[in-house]
């Protein structure tokens, strides 16, 4: 099992204009991404799609993903479902295939907002970690996930399971609630879920970040957690800084589908997300172009 910690990339599932998964797209991405300073993959976030995906669909992604993955990398699997039900039976067809996997990562669910308590979601979560043999991720993503957001006192409790290894914070305002929930431990890491809170996730003492930007700048993310470590928050500021106005005028437009369409100007192979998302329209690819050439990330 490999440490959470530095850039992990929250990779996207590539379509084609029919909706078919580009296995051979997803490939060529790993290919590239395996050659940069990036500690790992989470397959299967948002950024994946994963909510557009069949089960089997899902599988086949997961088989792929970690068998494309550099072995000397974090692998994280998106595996949560609704109920509580189908987690375990995805999570045990996932498991018995022996895939690669570090750890599976749980999306809090979310159709019934107001009857996600404290309660519920420790015993969701307890009883998931209790089956799993692989190590699990809570994930907090309130945008993607009706706002329901996991307390911080809810984390210090899960924090305590052997088998709860962690969470990825994509909140707007929790990091530092959970980080006095849970920060420090040595079995236990808080992970920020966007470069805007990376920051105060490593100010912390957490250790990086699963962001989105880093499917097309993966090297250029991964250079932020570097610099941070090595020659300190002041060199690491200014390169943060710069690197995430480039960010707000380019991938961070359109989410997943503004993901796609960066990475397909950066010369890797987003694709197209699934409908019923629109890819970003052609007005908006063009002053991301422009964006781009203008920091000099095109030549």
């Amino acid at each position: 099992m490999r440490n959470l910690s530095g850039i992990v990339i929250p990779t996207v599932t590539p379509f084609d204009a029919n909706g078919e998964i580009r296995f051979d797209m997803l490939k060529y991405n790993y290919d590239v991404w395996n050659q940069t300073k990036v500690n790992g993959f989470m397959c299967l976030g948002s950024n994946g799609e994963f909510r557009m995906l069949s089960d089997d669909e899902a599988f086949e992604v997961i088989r792929a993903a970690s068998s494309y993955a550099d072995t000397e990398k974090c692998f994280i699997a998106g595996v949560g479902r609704e109920s509580l039900y189908q987690t375990l039976k995805f999570i045990d067809r996932v498991q018995s295939a022996d895939f690669p996997i570090d750890y599976l990562s749980v999306l809090t669910p979310n159709y019934f907002k107001g009857l996600m308590t404290d309660e519920a979601l420790i015993d969701y979560y307890t009883k998931i970690a209790d089956f799993s043999r692989i190590p699990i991720l809570l994930y907090c993503a309130p945008a993607f996930s009706n706002d329901v957001t996991i307390s911080a006192e809810a984390v210090r409790v899960l924090a305590d399971h052997p088998n709860i290894h962690g969470i990825k914070d994509t909140s707007k305002n929790m990091m530092n609630a959970y980080m006095d929930a849970a920060g420090g431990r040595d079995d236990f890491e808080v992970m920020s879920g966007s470069m805007s809170t990376v920051f105060t996730c490593m100010d912390r003492g957490g250790k990086g970040g699963v962001v989105s930007a880093s499917n097309y700048f993966p090297e250029q993310c991964a250079e932020v957690v570097r610099l941070y470590r090595e020659e300190g928050r002041e060199k690491a500021w200014e390169y943060y800084t710069v690197l995430q106005g480039v960010i707000k005028k380019t991938g961070a437009r359109g989410s997943v589908a503004g993901v796609k369409c960066c990475m397909n100007l950066m010369g890797l192979k987003g694709g197209l997300p699934r409908k019923p998302v629109l890819p970003i329209s052609a007005e908006i690819e063009a002053e991301m172009k422009q964006a781009l050439l203008e920091a000099g990330f095109l030549s």
